[in-house]
């Protein structure tokens, strides 16, 4: 699964690391669902706050998976998030598992202008309340595949 899944990268021209983790090992902070909704040009996309769910939810979602991919995108221009986005929905079609879903680095961007809700479009891990900054996020944007 994983060298397949790091062929796609190659296929969308990303520099990006994948390692598999254990989704009961992220940490959930309401903060992050706040830096969304001040701070963020993003918020009210469909992929974003308000249009996601709560706290609670989003920690029962996470908690129900038992394995993931994080990623960790180089971004050297807007073009790269667009790519890593679409990349994320391609990673999550082709793993054939019924609730494998994926989440974006930053709110969605992938059609040029949004028409609201559509089958592209998933949240981003501040959306979720997932703390990133235990990732040590330098030059790079991280996204999670949840798998099962």
């Amino acid at each position: 699964m994983l060298e397949s899944i790091k062929k796609l990268i190659e296929k969308y021209g990303l520099v990006a690391e994948v390692e598999e983790i254990n989704p009961a090992d992220l940490r959930l902070d309401l903060r992050a669902r706040w830096k969304c909704m001040f701070g963020c040009d993003s918020y009210g996309k469909p992929s974003c706050p308000p249009n996601v769910p709560d706290y609670d939810e989003c920690v029962r979602f996470v908690t129900s998976y038992k394995r993931a991919f994080l990623f960790r995108f180089k971004i050297e221009k807007i073009e790269d998030i667009r790519k890593a986005q679409e990349f994320m929905i391609e990673a999550e079609m082709s793993l054939k598992k019924p609730y494998a879903l994926s989440t974006f680095p930053g709110g969605c961007m992938i059609c040029e202008e949004c028409s609201g809700r559509c089958s592209k479009v998933r949240p981003s891990l501040s959306a979720l309340c997932i703390d990133a900054s235990g990732f040590n996020i330098k030059e790079e944007m991280v996204a999670i595949l949840f798998v099962e």
